[in-house]
């Protein structure tokens, strides 16, 4: 006949007599946007967070007239411009995360 063991030591549940207040703290900062190309090889996002240093962008184009190659040009702590090889209508999509 089967059975099944099982540690007392795992089922017993110790509480401090003082319960502390968690304290949450900001790890790392993120942001998502929607960049819209319009007949145009160049735009410009700007971040609505904060950075002390220049955060990582990743970029990516959507769409099925989106078959350009599209880098980012000039990076500062408020605001990305972002190149695409020719002109095209659409859009693309960034994610923006600080750097620790």
């Amino acid at each position: 006949m089967p059975y099944i063991i099982r540690n007392k030591n795992q089922w017993r549940k110790v509480y401090p007599g003082v319960r502390r207040k968690p304290v949450y703290e900001v790890l790392q900062r993120m942001e998502v946007g929607i960049l819209m190309f319009d007949n145009s090889d160049e735009e410009t996002f700007t971040f609505n967070n904060s950075y002390d240093i220049e955060p990582t962008v990743t970029i990516s184009t959507v769409g099925p007239d989106a078959n350009v190659s599209i880098c980012s040009i000039n990076l500062s702590n408020s605001a990305v411009t972002v190149s695409s090889s020719a002109k095209f209508t659409g859009e693309v999509h960034l994610q923006v995360v600080e750097r620790m």
